[in-house]
């Protein structure tokens, strides 16, 4: 049973990451609410997370869900990024 409930977690991630991704999308602004170091550290420890389920752990499951994080985080970093050249004051 527990099998299968964690099978699906891969896609509730992905439904939880969609609002803020595509707030972050839909932003007219530099987007100064997004705390950018928090989701450094949060993208390293998921990076990380997805090397050792690959290598150490071998363990497919756990690999896409880490592999969903990872982008997900990276999806909103770079976008926060690109808001912040966008729209920063300096232009």
């Amino acid at each position: 049973m527990i099998s299968f409930l964690y099978s699906t977690v891969a896609i509730i991630v992905a439904i939880g990451y969609l609002p803020q991704t595509m707030r972050l999308i839909r932003s007219r602004t530099n987007c100064p609410d997004i705390a950018l170091w928090t989701w450094f550290i949060w993208n390293y420890t998921a990076i990380v997370s997805l090397l050792y389920s690959i290598i150490e752990l071998q363990d497919l499951k756990l690999s896409i869900v880490n592999g969903v994080n990872v982008f997900f985080i990276s999806l909103i970093i770079i976008i926060t990024m690109y808001k912040r050249r966008k729209y920063s004051r300096d232009r």
